[in-house]
């Protein structure tokens, strides 16, 4: 990986880390609509002008099937699902969830027929981080801290936003970043607009919630996306789905230090092995070629 691709690999870790955190927060006054509707259309109203005045908006609708297509698989299903399932779900629980996403990824992979695309000690980080997820899952059920629907919730969402980078490498790769996102935002907002609205408050919000509405929108969704639309471009989709390893942990800590959720047995079982997990797949993938 070089240097632009690590930074950019750095910056999407820690922004992708807080929406669960952020999420939850706004679940107190929203609906899993509402949020979801906020989310993309506060982004929306970030890039749109600039998007339009630049030409990258026009540019992005030429290819609007395979830009629905991404939006389908990395907003519009995904978090509405996720948003529901944290109803039921701690943020810090829901992160680490999201470390499914590598394994899905790599499924793709061979399903497609790119079979060379991991090393031996690749291949031995994802099935440390897949005995994490189980151990995560296993132990806090066991003790029934979990609703297991929402966590098939988290599970289905996880197979969009493994999806989608291979849309954006293969279809949308020489489309300008910032345009399709702006696109994919326009769209996610557009198909939760009615639920979002109807399910509006009745009451004022506190100035907090509009202020963490505002960071979910702007900094985790319009920088984030177009940061994550340059790594894809940068490094590929498949080690681009490694954030699923590197975000669950800044999520995890986000949510046990600042909304103070508790430290669950799962946490502290698969916490270790995802941590090595990921260290040796990425290892690995910056030694090999990537898909």
């Amino acid at each position: 990986m070089n240097k632009r691709g690590l930074a950019l690999f750095i910056c999407n870790s820690f922004i992708w880390g807080v929406p669960f955190w952020l999420t939850k927060y706004l679940l107190t006054e929203f609906s899993p609509s509402t949020i979801v509707f906020l989310r993309a259309g506060i982004a929306a109203a970030v890039l749109l002008p600039f998007t339009l005045h630049s030409g990258d908006f026009q540019k992005a609708l030429r290819s609007w099937r395979w830009v629905l297509v991404f939006a389908l698989a990395q907003m519009t299903i995904p978090w509405g699902l996720a948003s529901i399932a944290q109803q039921h779900l701690d943020s810090a629980f829901t992160g680490l969830m999201m470390t499914a996403i590598p394994i899905i990824g790599l499924f793709y992979a061979f399903s497609s027929g790119e079979k060379k695309v991991l090393t031996r000690q690749g291949t031995a980080g994802l099935l440390i981080g897949l005995l994490g997820i189980s151990a995560l899952i296993g132990l806090d059920s066991l003790k029934s801290q979990i609703n297991l629907l929402a966590v098939a919730m988290v599970l289905l969402s996880t197979c969009g936003y493994a999806y989608a980078p291979r849309v954006v490498n293969r279809k949308l790769k020489e489309v300008p970043s910032l345009g399709a996102v702006s696109l994919t935002v326009l769209i996610t907002s557009l198909a939760w607009s009615i639920p979002g609205i109807t399910t509006w408050p009745q009451h004022g919000v506190h100035i907090r919630i509009v202020i963490a509405a505002l960071v979910l929108g702007v900094i985790c969704t319009a920088l984030a996306f177009w940061i994550f639309f340059e790594l894809i471009k940068e490094v590929g989709p498949l080690l681009t789905t490694y954030l699923a390893f590197t975000n669950p942990l800044v999520a995890v800590l986000v949510g046990v230090i600042i909304a103070k959720e508790p430290i669950t047995v799962g946490i502290l079982v698969s916490f270790p092995l995802i941590v090595t997990g990921t260290y040796l797949a990425l290892s690995a993938r910056a030694k090999t070629a990537f898909v």
